[in-house]
């Protein structure tokens, strides 16, 4: 190794700054709504009118981090959006 490269580093630091747990609640209370949903899906309009506490904007980042992750899909439905959870592949 020469004096201008770094040593390869063991951890890993996660990007950004930890979730509070008010956002993780609202996102696990979203995946909830969209699990009794079922293959159906519902609209993020709908979602809001379900949580009359959170703002349609809140709504709308809790599906876009559950789609990001893995376990929220979106589908074109007519003219609008059909959020539905994905299931759980089994291994």
């Amino acid at each position: 190794m020469t004096e201008t490269e770094a040593p390869a580093t063991t951890a890993t630091a996660s990007r950004g700054r930890p979730r509070p747990q008010t956002t993780i609640d609202r996102d696990n209370a979203v995946l909830t709504a969209l699990q009794e949903a079922g293959a159906a899906g519902v609209t993020r309009e709908v979602l809001a009118q379900k949580f009359p506490d959170m703002k349609p904007s809140h709504v709308y980042l809790s599906l876009f981090r559950l789609r990001r992750d893995g376990v929220a899909q979106r589908a074109q439905a007519g003219g609008s959006h059909v959020w539905s959870a994905v299931a759980p592949q089994n291994a």
